[in-house]
């Protein structure tokens, strides 16, 4: 005998739960007996639910999502709901899915279902999304990170739990700038109360030195958790090295870097990529203070100590980097800086913007005669020319 072809459609849960007995028992060749023994139990809805352990997760790709569905359905009228199912199907889908595709899509689908075991869901989905190497596809998620947490209904310790599952998969997997983000994540969220917090804060400082693409300090260091922390003593030399990208210039970092080399190296800090992301931000920091104003190649060579034939291309980096905004002018060899981020943005610079504020303002307020006079101007001349017009019409 062939292979039924079942179709999973609405009505009533006995039919539903006898369609997918069914379905299950094929998998095994023996649709009918299964079937029937699932219809003599005493509980069917729970039979079909423990029989489908280690089957579905391995149907073809084209039927997994509507059997998961049809499951769904029928778990859906137990006392229980989605959610007393939640976690199990989702261990044995991340241990067991032949497609990776239709894995995480059928995980998608729970999580949606689900209220209470959502987070169950989602660490599933992430087991499942490191063991078939399709991490990539979860990359969209960490950005909205806060606001699945604020939605878990679970303890500060089990979603901080899931926070680092996904940072240590991120970083199994070379996404360091994802990662990154992750510690962001936990350190805005979690908070310094979690006992891994440090280790955390110490990990993003070392990251932040080490990845080319991260360059908004102010990100990290204006970060309530990582300000107690540092406070407390309790980040040791990674908020030593903290202080040091906040504070220095090229000379100074140089100089901190050559007193401090075993620490940097014992942390994980590569000198090479730090020393570079101080250029950047030594580049960010003159431009911050001189918007505006022309600033000669030759001062900003000067101070990352690199040739004034290559300031151009460390010009464009900082640009690129998102640091900076502003303009080359290769005549007369000079930067014009029309905005510039701040390493840490604190009393002094909020006083400054004050200041550039209040310079706007007046400029504005002296501006305005003149645009009154020219205003006044106009309309004169819009007078005297109707007062020329003539309109002759011939009889």
């Amino acid at each position: 005998m062939g292979a039924m072809e079942l179709f999973f459609v609405d009505g009533e849960i006995s039919t539903q739960v006898e369609e997918l007995a069914q379905f299950i028992g094929q998998q095994n060749q023996s649709a009918a007996s299964f079937a029937a023994e699932v219809a003599q139990s005493s509980d069917p809805v729970q039979a079909v639910l423990t029989a489908s352990q280690g089957v579905l997760p391995k149907v073809s790709e084209d039927k997994v999502e509507a059997a998961y569905n049809q499951l769904f359905a029928i778990a859906k009228t137990g006392e229980s709901g989605i959610d007393g199912i939640a976690a199990t199907v989702a261990k044995d889908i991340s241990a067991n899915a032949e497609s990776g595709v239709a894995g995480l899509r059928v995980l998608n689908n729970l999580y949606n279902l689900a209220n209470a075991a959502q987070l169950a869901v989602f660490s599933e989905m992430v087991v499942l999304a490191v063991r078939v190497n399709m991490l990539p596809t979860l990359v969209p998620l960490v950005s909205q990170l806060p606001k699945l947490l604020s939605g878990w209904t679970a303890s500060a310790q089990q979603k901080a739990d899931v926070v680092l599952e996904l940072r240590n998969a991120l970083d199994g997997a070379q996404l360091g700038n994802e990662a990154y983000a992750t510690e962001l994540v936990f350190l805005e969220t979690i908070g310094a109360s979690d006992a891994r917090a440090a280790k955390v804060a110490t990990s993003a400082i070392v990251r932040f030195a080490n990845l080319s693409a991260v360059c908004d300090l102010d990100a990290l260091a204006s970060l309530d958790s990582v300000q107690e922390l540092s406070q407390g003593g309790q980040l040791g030399s990674a908020g030593e090295l903290l202080n040091a990208l906040l504070e220095c210039d090229f000379e100074q970092w140089q100089k901190y870097a050559s007193a401090n080399a075993d620490a940097l190296k014992e942390l994980g800090v590569d000198a090479d990529k730090a020393t570079d992301k101080i250029r950047l931000l030594t580049v960010a920091s003159i431009a911050a203070e001189h918007l505006g104003e022309d600033v000669p190649f030759s001062k900003v060579s000067q101070a990352i100590g690199v040739e004034e034939d290559d300031i151009e291309m460390w010009i464009i980096d900082v640009v690129r980097s998102g640091l900076m905004q502003g303009k080359m002018n290769q005549v007369t060899r000079s930067l014009v800086p029309t905005r510039s981020t701040y390493r840490r943005f604190g009393a002094d610079q909020w006083s400054l913007l004050v200041e550039r504020l209040d310079q706007w303002k007046s400029s504005l307020e002296s501006l305005q005669p003149v645009i009154g006079n020219a205003k006044l101007v106009a309309q004169q001349q819009a007078m005297q020319m109707a007062g020329q017009a003539q309109v002759t019409i011939k009889e």
